[in-house]
């Protein structure tokens, strides 16, 4: 069960027009369901497991993640990919095209079991009655990425609190999320209200920026950049990568010389201490998280240098870390997909390792390259699972709150006091292979974390994104007048956005 299903790509045209009739089922019974609607019975769903495993697991692989040229058929990208069109076009691609050396040997109830299945992997809900098993009732079921409570938690906000006007909740801006979660909003189409300055910091004489996904803002409105010492590596380099900037941009102070090999993920606490991953090791050296004063000394390390694990002391490629009101750290450890960790790891604020979660794949409490952090004001932990072309939502234990897919392969998160959600896409790219998503262009994408209603898009400038893995910005903070800086890895520079 392979390349029939790949070949056409996932999101490719597909088959001709539905057939005609509807034997013995009213249209109206079906106009209004989605894939939200319960459309098979969880007994339905282990039959199709049984079934999947049997005819279809040696190419998509146990996880459903794909293998070879066999694509994956859950998580995120697998999601967008058929986002607007109908289960009925679905079931038939799977039919026409699985078991790969045999499509179309199963029966049809098979075929449904199998698709009950990854409905289910999927994280879309059961219900009280089985799939059906004609193409004719099935494509006039929509096939909806986003849940749509989405667009209900948007009309229970308050209006007025806590932001900016176009946060509030009102009846047009609940109307945009319905139309989201049903997949009509283009997800480059939002508006951009933002004018762009490349070269707000002022270097010192002789020193160029290298490649970041490092920046944030203390207390007193100054700039923090991490780069990787003029070029994407820290090895063997004089230069210190961590930078002060006052809010004017001018040049302060660095540090950090000899102690990173590849700054990766800043964050600054409620005390105006900086937290560091170091993401690449050797010789001794990498694979911690540092915690540093504004003068470079170091307050405390987590992990061990230049040492590689899944253990309670040790990282795997380190991402992010980000630090609670109450002091408990959380770090996103796994940069490489199917390899090494996915996983996130709470400690308390003595350091003390607390608990971790996270298995990699594609499903629905799965994560794979944990990117990004950042916390909202109800203490719940946005997870940048970028592999997967989705934000996870969890709570503090680790249990999963929601998924939204609606602001694109995210790269870098930050959320600001009044729980306005700032994402980065670097990586979302049309051709098939290393970040393919197609449809959604690379940018900034600004809405609420607490209703996930996207608002703005501010597109990369990059005149051909599709070439390289990676463009625009990877790391993201904004001050508390709405001023947008972006760490980009590509252009090595760090971009500063202002309301026009």
């Amino acid at each position: 069960m392979k390349s029939g299903f790949a070949k056409m790509g996932i999101g490719a045209v597909f088959f001709g027009a539905a057939l005609a009739s509807v034997t013995g089922l009213k249209a109206q019974d079906t106009a209004d369901k989605t894939t939200w609607s319960g459309l098979y019975t969880e007994e339905q769903a282990t039959r199709g497991a049984a079934a999947y495993a049997a005819n279809c697991q040696a190419c998509h692989g146990n996880q459903l993640g794909g293998t070879g040229e066999a694509p994956a058929i859950a998580g995120g990208e697998f999601i967008s990919s058929w986002n607007g069109l109908s289960v009925g076009e679905l079931f038939e691609r799977i039919r026409t095209t699985m078991p790969f050396d045999r499509p179309g040997a199963l029966a049809r109830e098979q075929y449904a079991d199998i698709l009950a299945y990854i409905l289910k992997y999927n994280g879309f809900p059961a219900g009280q009655a089985e799939l059906d098993k004609r193409t004719e009732v099935l494509n006039s079921i929509k096939f909806v990425a986003t849940k749509p409570a989405v667009a209900l938690e948007q009309r229970s906000a308050r209006p007025g609190v806590g932001g900016p006007a176009w946060l509030a909740a009102s009846s047009s801006v609940a109307q945009a999320a319905a139309a989201a979660a049903a997949g009509q909003v283009d997800p480059n189409g939002y508006p951009n209200p933002y004018r762009t300055s490349e070269n707000y910091l002022r270097l010192p004489a002789g020193r160029t920026m290298g490649s970041s996904s490092a920046v944030a803002i203390d207390s007193k409105g100054h700039i923090w950049v991490a780069d990787r010492c003029g070029k994407n590596d820290c090895a063997n380099s004089d230069l210190d990568p961590v930078m002060e900037f006052d809010g004017s941009g001018k040049f302060l102070k660095s540090f950090g010389a000899g102690m990173f090999l590849f700054p990766h993920g800043l964050f600054i606490d409620q005390h105006d201490h900086l937290w560091l991953t170091d993401g690449h090791k050797a010789a001794g050296k990498g694979y911690q998280v540092f915690e540093l004063d504004q003068d470079g000394k170091v307050l405390r390390t987590l992990g061990k240098a230049g040492v590689a694990g899944d253990g309670h002391d040790v990282f795997d490629e380190p991402n992010a870390v980000v630090v609670a009101r109450d002091g408990s750290i959380f770090v996103s450890d796994g940069h490489t997909p199917g390899k090494g960790n996915a996983r996130i790891v709470k400690f308390d604020a003595n350091g003390t390792f607390v608990t971790q979660w996270g298995t990699r794949g594609p499903g629905p409490d799965q994560i794979e390259v944990p990117h990004a952090l950042a916390l909202d004001s109800r203490g719940r932990l946005f997870v940048a699972d970028r592999w997967n072309s989705r934000i996870q939502i969890y709570d503090q234990s680790g249990k999963l709150l929601d998924s939204w897919s609606q602001f694109g392969r995210p790269s870098g998160i930050f959320i600001d006091k009044n729980d306005n959600l700032y994402v980065a896409d670097s990586e979302s790219r049309s051709p098939q292979g290393y970040g393919y998503h197609p449809g959604w262009k690379r940018g900034i994408r600004i809405g609420s974390a607490r209703t996930g209603v996207v608002r703005y898009f501010i597109p990369d400038t990059d005149p051909n994104p599709d070439k390289g893995a990676t463009s625009g910005a990877e790391g993201i903070w904004a001050d508390d007048k709405g001023v947008i800086y972006g760490a980009q890895v590509e252009q090595r520079a760090i971009v500063r956005y202002v309301k026009k």
